[in-house]
């Protein structure tokens, strides 16, 4: 590796926001030692493990292989909060995002979603439930028009977010979340998270969420029925909430 061609902080990718996906115009890309390989990535919006150097995949499937135990702890964490959740709501909430789709980083957190417990007719029904146990942090609409509700507590130094939701949202995240692990090989999971490792290391969070919300799209084709149908904000909606804060 040269030190000069290694990827850096100071590259920004704002535009890539608003840009149509380019195709891999070529294999063998070094993404973690060359800028310009870690632009076309993103570019491309995804990449296959074949179109990395046969260097990079190693280093990829490596780095995939040794997030194992991290896994493993983080799926017990789930299942804890599961557990916790249902026995404070009566609802048993359903895991969404990186821990469900097998793309987590170790410093990842737990994203649940629950319908609203037929106890609580609105936010302050919910959020006198949880009060001592888990925080509000905010309130927003989702794809159907309707709040959600996220609230977040720690187990360990593991962030958990709660979000209850109607019914109708509900089912839509459900369908989404189930499309995308099962569209998902694991050629893919890996790939996919070596791309996000190395936009966490440089802490470029918008190309961090843009490649999260391209392979969403890539892997549900729900999410893309909504984006045919105007339904971009919708897609926004449920990529905000269901999103880690920080890293996921």
């Amino acid at each position: 590796m040269h030190p000069g061609d290694r990827a850096t902080k100071s590259c920004t990718y704002p535009r890539w926001m608003h840009r149509q996906h380019q195709p891999i115009p070529a294999r063998g890309l070094r993404p973690s030692e060359r800028q310009d390989d870690l632009r076309c990535v993103l570019d491309a919006g995804w990449v296959q493990l074949d179109d990395l150097h046969p260097q990079e995949r190693r280093r990829a499937a490596r780095f995939y292989a040794d997030r194992a135990p991290g896994h493993q702890y983080l799926a017990g964490v789930q299942h804890a909060a599961q557990a916790v959740c249902e026995r404070w709501t009566g609802n048993r909430p359903h895991p969404m995002g990186s821990s469900y789709a097998g793309t987590a980083l170790d410093s990842s957190d737990i994203d649940l979603y629950a319908p609203m417990p037929n106890r609580c007719v609105g936010l302050g029904d919910l959020r006198e439930l949880l009060a001592g146990r888990a925080a509000y942090r905010k309130t927003r609409p989702g794809p159907t028009g309707e709040d959600r509700h996220l609230f977040s507590y720690t187990e360990g130094a593991t962030r958990i977010d709660l979000n209850f939701v109607p019914p109708s949202d509900y089912r839509l995240a459900l369908t989404v979340v189930q499309e995308i692990a099962a569209g998902l090989t694991t050629e893919d999971r890996i790939a996919h998270t070596w791309i996000k490792h190395l936009l966490h290391e440089q802490s470029e969070e918008e190309a961090y969420d843009h490649w999260k919300t391209t392979m969403r799209l890539r892997t549900s084709p729900t999410l893309r029925a909504l984006m045919a149908s105007g339904g971009v904000g919708r897609i926004a909606a449920i990529q905000q909430t269901a999103s880690s804060r920080g890293c996921s």
